[in-house]
């Protein structure tokens, strides 16, 4: 007993240790990371459930919806998919949200652009419609709902603690990835597709937390749904070296099929788009139209996992192949276009294994000893249409290997896998999700540096206090502002402030061989009015731009480019700074703010002192009660105390409150310091040392004072 109280011990000692190590905003990741992953797994438990639920009350049966398909009268085949056309479009008009998407494309924008902000309520909304669509038989498939409804699960735990942008969109990607790994039993696919698809690189640093994350959400998942792959795949090998033709064709093919289905499914989007009428009746008619089709070819229903299967194990014959393969090309492109809500990932597994299967068909029947069955080829189609679709080659790799098990197929799935995307990136196909995006508008960055860059706004860094001349001061006051300005040019403004140009220093040089007339010259004569500018609301991006085009050191800030009113200015140290503190993670620099008004919330970057830090440190709870006299932050240990944080009980809401001397602290606070680093770094040991108390400090006080 005495070795393990002593091992609990040393072990309480190190794991404090640690935490004493990091921030309380790492303290916080590192514990909302395996809970949001226990979380993820028990959600997607429940929408499993509920769809499975859902598909038994409208077809009669919540497991196989092929079987249940064929065994209802044609009549209910078109019903069923108009019932839930009517309930999308009911749901789109009663809530105003947009129902139409996978919810990838959302989530991208979310991590990329927006540090991780996704709206919960908004993805509840979008669910209902996502209920609707998958459960009466639409031919999308269930992963997106638990993707979206994971990773706004993960942003907003991540923001009621209060974690950084980064460590938000860390966490959202995680949430995501560990839905996609439970649902389909894989936890390094989904972890794959998160820093291939969602981050857009394979960054280390998040590729931790995404695994916990991923690990965590599968084993509740296995441990309700069971613990097998989701096909049952015989077992395929490659044949001979004689096949590697065969599969280079077909990942050709791949990618080409790839490049159809997007085109289709956005020509199809566009149809509807065009088509008069309310928003809310366009769903009824994709639908309608979906059932008609189901009709004749009840596969279309669903994700399509029932003819995968049978596509596997051959049972499927080249016509039927054949024909399906452009029926649910057109199924899924009705549902998504119309306005349905779910993922496409399962409906590109089934366009893939019926594109292989077909293709196997026919080469098998040509060369019968050197090739496999068509069922090999379909596994292997699989692959190849997820690669040209998602641009994501290696998650399609282990996305396929990880839901069949089956080794002896890996090296022609990655073949086949590597010649589609490549195929489909030749003919100039862009990944649905990254095209979807684009057809709104949105640019996504590549790379963290570009994120970061596109993410940030001018009026976070710009500086206010603007020096300006009116247009019609004569030389010589000038030439005085030039001699006391340290800058290269100086901003010309009319009477009401309107930004007319800059006036260059080289400018003046031109005048000086003219001194008789130069009692006559006007800041307006040395006006440069093709001197470029930019706005509050344009990107760190796009003012790299402009810098590469304007040989200046700062440029101007105008409200608008109509108005022209001068606001500000941004120089090119403000750039190095924040791509320095946001992007390398060297020194701070820049002391980061957040300003928030009643309809308003940006961040404010603000120049630091040469060797000073910014920073937030959590109260203990041993200092509850005490004021900052007590504490002296300032005369012991150089550090000002400019703001406490505090939730307020009766609002359960973060207040900000400037502390006097005699302020009382409160267990918990979150006091924001600055200080030179050393300094800073002094005053948290002293704050995080073990056994130290308030009544220590002042009894220390006391007595060095007496």
């Amino acid at each position: 007993m005495h070795w393990i109280r002593h091992s609990a011990a040393k072990l309480r000692h190190l794991i404090w240790g640690q935490l004493a190590k990091r921030s309380p905003g790492e303290n916080a990741f590192l514990l909302v990371l395996p809970v949001v992953g226990l979380v993820v797994g028990l959600t997607s438990v429940g929408i499993a459930h509920l769809l499975a639920f859902l598909q038994k009350l409208f077809w009669g049966s919540g497991t196989y919806l092929l079987d249940a398909a064929e065994s209802n009268p044609w009549p209910l085949r078109i019903v069923i998919p108009l019932m839930g056309g009517v309930l999308v479009g009911v749901i789109g008009w009663l809530f105003r949200v947009q129902t139409r998407g996978a919810g990838t494309g959302r989530m991208i924008q979310a991590i990329r652009l927006k540090g991780g902000q996704l709206s919960l309520g908004e993805t509840l909304r979008w669910l209902l419609a996502a209920l609707a669509t998958i459960g009466t038989g639409g031919s999308l498939g269930r992963e997106g709902p638990m993707m979206r409804v994971a990773g706004a699960i993960g942003s907003r735990v991540g923001r009621q603690f209060r974690l950084t942008p980064e460590q938000l969109r860390t966490l959202v990607c995680a949430a995501a990835a560990s839905a996609l790994a439970a649902v389909y039993n894989a936890p390094i696919g989904g972890s794959l597709f998160a820093l291939e698809v969602l981050m857009g690189n394979f960054a280390l640093d998040v590729f931790g937390p995404v695994v916990v994350a991923s690990v965590l959400s599968t084993l509740v998942f296995r441990g309700a749904m069971g613990n097998l792959p989701r096909f049952v795949v015989p077992q395929y090998a490659l044949v001979s070296g004689w096949e590697l033709p065969a599969y280079l064709v077909l990942g050709v093919i791949g990618g080409g099929v790839s490049l159809v289905f997007g085109k289709v499914l956005f020509a199809t989007e566009d149809a509807f788009e065009k088509l008069p009428g309310p928003r809310w009746i366009k769903p009824v008619l994709g639908f309608g139209l979906l059932g008609v089709l189901g009709c004749f070819l009840p596969h279309v229903f669903g994700n399509g996992y029932d003819a995968v299967n049978q596509a596997l194990h051959e049972q499927l014959p080249l016509v039927l192949l054949l024909v399906l393969l452009p029926a649910k090309i057109l199924a899924t492109s009705l549902t998504f276009g119309s306005g349905g809500a779910g993922g496409l990932f399962m409906p590109t597994l089934m366009v893939g294994a019926l594109v292989g299967g077909a293709f196997g068909h026919g080469v098998h029947t040509l060369f019968p000893v050197h090739t496999a069955g068509s069922g090999a080829y379909a596994l292997v189609g699989m692959g190849a249409i997820v690669a040209g679709t998602t641009h994501a080659p290696i998650t399609a790799i282990m996305m396929i290997f990880e839901q069949t098990n089956s080794y002896q197929i890996v090296l022609p799935l990655m073949f086949v896998c590597v010649v589609s995307h490549f195929t489909a990136r030749l003919l100039g196909g862009r990944s649905l999700h990254e095209a979807g995006l684009a057809r709104q508008g949105v640019t996504l960055p590549r790379g963290p540096e570009e994120s970061v860059m596109q993410t940030m706004r001018v009026a976070s860094v710009m500086h206010e206090e603007v020096q300006a001349v009116n247009h019609s001061l004569p030389f010589v006051t000038v030439v005085e502002r030039f001699l006391n300005e340290p800058y290269n040019n100086l901003y010309v403004v009319d009477s009401t402030g309107r930004f007319l140009g800059a006036i260059r220093l080289h400018a003046l040089k031109n005048m000086l061989h003219q001194a008789d007339a130069l009692t006559w010259v006007i800041a307006d004569d040395l006006l440069d009015d093709s001197f470029q500018f930019v706005t509050p609301d344009q990107t760190l991006a796009e003012v790299m731009q402009t810098f590469w085009h304007e040989r200046a050191e700062r440029l101007p800030v105008v409200d608008n480019p109509t108005d022209r009113l001068l606001v500000g200015w941004l120089s090119k140290r403000d750039l190095f700074g924040v791509y320095s503190q946001e992007v390398l993670r060297k020194q701070q620099l820049l002391g980061h703010f957040v300003f928030n008004a009643e309809d308003e919330k940006r961040d404010v970057f603000v120049e630091l002192p040469v060797g000073f830090e910014l920073c937030t440190i959590e109260l203990p709870a041993n200092y509850d009660g005490c004021t900052l006299a007590q504490l002296s932050p300032r005369s012991r240990y150089g550090v000002h105390v400019i703001a406490v944080r505090r939730r307020d009980s009766l609002t359960s809401r973060d207040v900000v409150e400037i502390p006097g001397p005699e302020s009382r602290l409160q267990a918990g606070d979150w006091l924001i310091a600055i200080g030179k680093l050393e300094n800073t770094a002094r005053f948290q040991e002293m704050l995080s040392t073990a056994g130290t108390s308030f009544e220590e400090i002042t009894d220390g006080s006391t007595a060095r004072t007496s």
